[in-house]
């Protein structure tokens, strides 16, 4: 079986819960940032895996990082080379990441395409609050849409109870790998039609070809690039602040938005003079420049 999920944080935490087996023994972490003293305490102790056993190995999980909330997927079918220089302008900061993640990608579109001929099952990983995990869900139903490869996928539920409390989840990369064992009850297939209309779904979005694709009450609309600028503005302090804290502000309130757009729309704040900046990022942090507001300039 392909276990095939949309981000890096949710493939690591994959492959590592499939190597995993009830009872192994796990050691703790090195170093651990934020919390209590206890919380670190606790999370540096070594401790038994109280994840499920999920058979198979990590070499079933394979990652598709394509950001189909942003940008051209107008002829996504047949091209990618628009797809590769919107993921190149995504991680332009970073040397080196946007090829490794377009390796990564063509392996995962290579075993897709084979699963058509070899009918390897294919299942899915997606929260259903988050855009890039939905167009993703809705492309491969599109390329497979007439394939008798049998598919399925694993919604992970936006919010659920436990030890008294209620856990919300934005994407599957915000579940721990402990815990994503227990949310294989949640799979379902994607039988023929519905895979048609996740298909159509699809080509209604590339039809539309937006600049940007949101969740909006439960359904993914294409929506113009300066969509979530209100979101950045509610949250721009006054005086001087870290953009750092600026994308982690705003992250925390809407759901299904990346940091990396965040940080490019706050780039063209900058570029169109809404905000100033006060001093330039300090070596490879590049969320810790200071901004403030441009108080001359009224939106």
């Amino acid at each position: 079986m392909i276990e095939l999920v949309f981000g890096e944080s949710t493939a690591g935490a994959l492959k590592y819960a499939k190597a995993m087996k009830q009872g192994d023994r796990l050691f703790g972490a090195t170093a651990v940032t934020g919390g209590t003293k206890k919380e670190q305490r606790e999370a540096k102790k070594a401790h038994s895996w109280s994840g499920m056993t999920m058979g198979g190995s990590s070499k079933d999980v394979e990652a598709l990082i394509l950001a189909l909330d942003i940008g051209d997927i107008s002829d996504m079918d047949t091209n990618m080379n628009a797809r590769k220089k919107v993921i190149n302008s995504l991680y332009s900061d970073f040397s080196g990441t946007s090829d490794e993640i377009w390796k990564t990608n063509q392996h995962a579109l290579s075993r897709i395409k084979e699963a058509r001929t070899t009918l390897e099952p294919i299942r899915m990983w997606i929260c259903t609050s988050d855009p890039v995990e939905m167009c993703s869900m809705y492309f491969v139903c599109s390329l497979m849409v007439d394939a008798l490869t049998p598919l399925s996928v694993v919604c992970i539920p936006k919010q659920i109870e436990r030890d008294n409390s209620i856990i919300c989840y934005r994407s599957t990369g915000e579940v721990s790998a402990e815990d994503l064992g227990v949310f294989v009850d949640y799979e379902e297939s994607i039988r023929k039609v519905k895979r048609r209309i996740y298909a159509h779904i699809w080509s209604n979005l590339a039809g539309e070809n937006a600049a940007l694709r949101a969740m909006i009450n439960g359904i993914v609309v294409s929506v113009p690039e300066n969509f979530y600028d209100f979101a950045i503005r509610a949250n721009i302090p006054d005086g001087a602040f870290k953009v750092a804290q600026l994308i982690g502000k705003t992250l925390n309130q809407i759901p299904g938005v990346g940091d990396r757009w965040l940080f490019l729309r706050i780039q063209n704040m900058i570029q169109s003079g809404e905000l100033i900046e006060v001093s330039a990022e300090k070596g490879d942090h590049l969320y810790s420049g200071i901004l403030k507001r441009n108080s001359e300039m009224k939106i």
